[in-house]
C-alpha cells in the first residue's frame, strides 16, 4: 500500500504576501494554472517536469524552479517518483520593491533566465528560510534572510540586474544599531529598521554587515543573547528570560544560546553556581 499524500499549507502572521507549503510522497499531476504571486518551488526527493514557456523542464532532486506571476504552467512527477517539496508563494509586490531597493530606482517585477537552477548557495538559502519559517525566529531574521534570497537570485539569474553602489552611510547604520540596542526584545521589521536608518532594506543591510561584521538580524539575536545571560546570573526563570530577552519562546532561546556560547540556558546556569562555590 502506497504511503499517502501530505500537504502542510501555512502563512507566517508577521510577513504579509507569503504564503509556504511542504509537500511529502505526492504523486498527484497538476494541470495547467497560474498564480499571481512568484511561485518557487525547491524539489528534495523524487523527479518530474515542470511544463512552462513551452517546454518541459526536469526538476530533479536538488533543483528550484521558478514561476513568475501569471504565467500558465503544469507539474508532472516521474511514475513511481513521488516528490518531497517545498513551495514558496511570495507577492510580486514585494520581489519587485527587492529589485528596485538592488538597483536603487524603480523596476519592474523581475524576469528570470532560467526557470529552473540548481545553484546550490542558493537552495541551502531556500531551505534555510523555509524552515525558519517553520519554527519560532524573528521577523527581523525572517525578512533579512528572505531579502537575501531575492538578491542573489535577482543578481545572478534575473535580467537585467544592476545594483546599486553603495558609500559611507555609517550615521545611518549607528542610528538603527542604537534602535536595536534600546530596543532589544521588541519585534523589529527590516522595513521599520531602514526607515530609521533613512535607507532602503537592501542597502541597510548590505551597509549594516560591512560596518557591524554582521546582518542586523545576527546583531539583534547577539543582543538577545548578552542580555539573556545577565538575566540567567541574576537567577531569573529561563522560560521569564526567553520572553524578556525577546524570543518566542524557551526552544528558540535554547537553539541560539546554545548555537553562540556552546552550551544550554541550564548548562551555562549550572556553571556559573559552580564558579561561585569556588569562592
Amino acid at each position: 500500500m502506497k504511503a499517502q499524500e501530505k500537504i502542510k499549507v501555512w502563512r507566517p502572521e508577521d510577513i504579509a504576501g507569503v504564503e509556504l507549503r511542504t509537500g511529502e510522497r505526492v504523486t498527484s499531476y497538476y494541470p495547467r494554472h497560474w498564480h499571481e504571486e512568484y511561485h518557487l518551488c525547491v524539489i528534495e526527493k523524487g523527479a518530474g517536469h515542470l511544463i512552462y514557456r513551452g517546454a518541459r523542464h526536469l526538476t530533479s532532486a536538488g533543483s528550484l524552479f521558478i514561476v513568475e506571476p501569471g504565467a500558465v504552467h503544469s507539474n508532472e512527477t516521474f511514475k513511481d517518483a513521488a516528490c518531497s517539496f517545498r513551495n514558496l508563494y511570495v507577492d510580486a509586490e514585494l520581489v519587485r520593491s527587492a529589485a528596485s531597493d538592488i538597483a536603487g530606482r524603480e523596476k519592474s517585477i523581475p524576469v528570470f533566465k532560467e526557470p529552473v537552477i540548481t545553484d546550490r548557495d542558493i537552495i541551502a538559502l531556500y531551505i534555510n528560510l523555509h524552515s525558519l519559517m517553520e519554527r519560532p525566529s524573528s521577523t527581523l531574521e525572517r525578512e533579512s534572510r528572505m531579502m537575501d534570497l531575492f538578491v542573489r537570485l535577482i543578481t545572478r539569474y534575473g535580467q537585467d540586474a544592476t545594483i546599486q553602489k553603495t558609500g559611507r552611510e555609517r550615521q545611518s547604520v549607528y542610528r538603527a544599531r542604537d534602535y536595536l540596542i534600546e530596543n532589544y526584545s521588541a519585534s523589529v521589521s527590516l522595513q521599520l529598521l531602514a526607515e530609521i536608518a533613512c535607507l532602503s532594506p537592501f542597502h541597510l543591510s548590505r551597509v549594516f554587515a560591512s560596518e557591524m561584521g554582521m546582518p542586523p538580524h545576527a546583531f539583534q539575536t547577539q543582543l538577545r543573547v548578552t542580555r539573556a545571560k545577565e538575566m540567567l546570573r541574576r537567577g531569573v526563570p529561563i522560560m521569564r528570560v526567553a520572553i524578556e530577552a525577546g524570543f518566542a519562546d524557551q526552544s528558540h532561546l535554547n537553539r541560539h544560546f546554545k548555537r553562540l556560547l556552546k552550551v544550554t540556558p541550564g548548562q551555562y546556569i549550572q556553571n556559573s553556581k559552580n564558579v561561585q562555590d569556588c569562592f
